[in-house]
């Protein structure tokens, strides 16, 4: 009598790579400088603004998804001083740990696939470069639809790359074999050089704007659009309608 070996079973959708939770696990406590150096000393003003351009009230809920070492979640408790909730939301256990010992209030496992707060609760949610990370984009949008209230607020930041052509070649190389070498020995860390080239990897496979932003409308929201902010960093925001059929 044969036996049949059980099938793994598959694993749900939008959950994270182990290989991609290794290696951000292992350059997390280097996190923060490599994103100075490579955000040329801009990654504060970005945080600021993504608040701030969300006009919200100082008493306003929200959640960060992919909050990573927690500086965007940070940002906005500061420009939101009177909000009863502001979450941070990582898959990574290495990055929790270090969004609450930089003074995140709020630090929760997840993911896009499973944003844990309640239906209906936030007035925004944020994040930065996350999204790329959902394999499910309709299950992603269809999580932050289900947690905004309605009238709520969405703002993405994601590294876009350019069209395939002369310019995508050179960032690739650029990043790949200079600037990943180069930050890895300015940090110290192997681990950052293989987020780096990680980095580029995820980036040039990620959906162009057009994409996502069809997949936002598909799931339900108005006011979708996409800003190129600078380089290859670009936004992506939406709002659950304040009226819904």
């Amino acid at each position: 009598m044969s036996v049949v070996a059980p099938t793994a079973p598959e694993p749900p959708a939008n959950s994270v790579d182990p290989e991609v939770m290794a290696i951000y696990g292992r350059s997390a406590n280097r996190y923060d400088r490599v994103n100075a150096v490579a955000s040329f000393g801009t990654s504060t003003w970005y945080r600021r603004r993504t608040v701030l351009s969300l006009e919200l009230a100082p008493d306003a809920t929200l959640v960060d998804v992919g909050c990573g070492t927690g500086m965007l979640a940070l940002a906005a408790q500061r420009y939101l001083p009177e909000s009863p909730s502001i979450v941070a939301v990582d898959p990574c256990p290495e990055m929790r740990a270090l969004a609450t010992a930089a003074g995140v209030r709020d630090v929760r496992d997840g993911t896009f696939a499973s944003i844990p707060v309640e239906d209906a609760s936030r007035d925004a949610v944020v994040s930065g470069y996350a999204i790329r990370y959902a394999t499910d984009l309709d299950a992603a949008f269809r999580e932050v639809h289900r947690v905004l209230r309605p009238g709520g607020r969405m703002v993405v930041l994601e590294m876009i790359a350019p069209r395939p052509g002369w310019r995508r070649s050179l960032i690739a190389r650029g990043i790949r074999d200079v600037g990943a070498p180069v930050l890895g020995l300015f940090c110290g860390s192997g681990a950052v050089r293989d987020l780096m080239r990680h980095f580029w990897d995820s980036v040039s496979s990620f959906d162009s704007p057009d994409v996502v932003t069809d997949r936002l409308r598909a799931c339900g929201f108005d006011e979708v659009e996409y800003r190129h902010v600078g380089g290859l960093l670009g936004e992506f925001r939406a709002t659950r309608p304040a009226s819904e059929a």
